[in-house]
């Protein structure tokens, strides 16, 4: 099974990357996380934000990401520490 966190994005970092205050833990996680993660995105089903890296640009990241309640579906960490995930929007509902 999938890790899956839930939370709001409160800084950009990069176009592919955010951090991200984490409010919400899936019950049946095999890992725990910080309060405060660093978040690295390999897929974005985001529809105002293009999937192609190379069409993307900080101040889209921004307008579409910051402050907003986010799940991520997390594959692992990379070598800058940062949670390697698919990023989407939560759903009604929150989760």
């Amino acid at each position: 099974m999938t890790d899956i966190i839930w939370g709001t994005v409160t800084k950009i970092i990069s176009i592919n990357s955010f951090e991200m205050n984490i409010s919400h833990q899936k019950d049946t996680n095999n890992d725990s996380y910080q309060d405060v993660e660093e978040i690295h995105f390999t897929e974005i089903d985001i529809p105002s934000i293009p999937v192609d890296e190379n069409s993307r640009n900080i101040g889209e990241i921004e307008q579409n990401l910051k402050d907003k309640f986010i799940k991520c579906e997390i594959s692992g960490r990379n070598s800058e520490n940062r949670l390697v995930c698919s990023v989407s929007h939560s759903g009604a509902g929150g989760y």
